[in-house]
């Protein structure tokens, strides 16, 4: 196997688990070159590198059968090693290790067996990495040592109301929030796939505002949704991007009158502006909302949100529940 090591976290101690079951182990360590060439991040030095390896490898038993020697690429020599049977490595460098096989066959020795270890998720639902401990978001087994920085893409009170509620369920009191009023670039009332876009829209919109420095930007977006003809049911679409995925949630759904639906698409206009006229009631997107007035006040709009934004996470929920074998 190999790696830089900048700090050995959860994750690596996954691989290094992987490695008991062999008689030998060979460890590659990039040198100082590879981490310039290819790190985001500020590396320690090799020396520190390898004694902090060294410390791991001796805490879980693994230091009288590791050689650890320095690799100037991701190859490390692997594709020549002829006695090597297996490598093991992350998910994430699962490919690697297809290419190491292929110049293996090219010089006449055999495939080694891939082991391909889960990567290891932290509080912030995200993949352990040295980066976030650098940074000191985590500590070595993920835990957060500050509070999540979360950018909502509106300063509507129901809808912060909501996402505080819903963050609160996932994150207990371990994140703060920004809140940043942003355009949907759709129509005024999005109509069923336009929503989605609506609440991408935002979000992408917030975490730009952002200047990508939160580690999650939330946008949201009401539209109607024709499931059955003659029937529309207005749904919360909520978007959580992170800068490089978006993963996406609904809230429940009520049914709207087929006449005011039918007027909202004619006039181009919204939902709360037309209940504004009918029920006489100002602002009421920033109050309780459609299902409010619908429900007689037995719902409210930041419940709507809540659902929306809770359901958001459930990929990453999901993800990081499997990758760490929780129940």
């Amino acid at each position: 196997m190999g790696g830089t090591f900048t700090y050995v976290h959860a994750g690596h101690l996954r691989l290094l688990e992987e490695c008991k079951k062999f008689s030998t182990v060979k460890i590659g360590l990039t040198s100082d070159s590879f981490v310039k060439r290819h790190k985001l991040y500020p590396s320690l030095p090799y020396h520190k590198r390898l004694e902090g390896l060294k410390k791991s490898l001796k805490r879980i038993g693994l230091i009288g059968r590791a050689e650890i020697f320095c690799i100037e690429d991701e190859v490390g020599g692997a594709d020549r090693i002829a006695d090597a049977k297996a490598i093991v490595v992350s998910e994430e460098t699962y490919q690697a290790a297809l290419r190491i096989n292929k110049l293996r066959k090219k010089n006449g020795l055999e495939p080694l067996k891939i082991i391909s270890v889960p990567l290891a998720y932290g509080e912030d639902l995200k993949k352990i990495s040295c980066a976030s401990i650098y940074e000191k978001k985590t500590d070595l087994d993920g835990k957060l040592l500050r509070p999540l920085s979360i950018c909502i893409g509106s300063d509507n009170p129901t809808k912060v109301a909501g996402t505080k509620r819903a963050l609160g369920r996932i994150f207990g009191k371990k994140f703060s929030i920004c809140k940043i009023k942003v355009e949907s670039g759709v129509s005024d009332h999005p109509f069923n796939g336009e929503t989605f876009k609506g609440a991408k829209n935002r979000a992408h919109a917030a975490w730009r505002m952002a200047g990508g420095k939160c580690d999650y930007a939330i946008g949201m977006e009401s539209g109607l949704f024709n499931l059955q003809r003659g029937m529309h049911i207005d749904i919360t679409v909520a978007c959580v991007y992170d800068g490089e995925e978006e993963t996406y949630g609904t809230g429940m759904g009520f049914v709207v009158p087929e006449k005011i639906a039918k007027r909202i698409k004619g006039e181009k206009t919204d939902l709360t502006k037309v209940l504004e006229e009918v029920a006489g009631v100002k602002n009421i997107g920033r109050r309780h909302g459609a299902i409010g007035y619908f429900s007689a006040g037995v719902l409210h709009r930041s419940e709507q949100i809540e659902q929306s934004v809770l359901c958001a996470f459930v990929p990453r929920l999901a993800r990081a529940k499997a990758k760490n074998g929780k129940r």
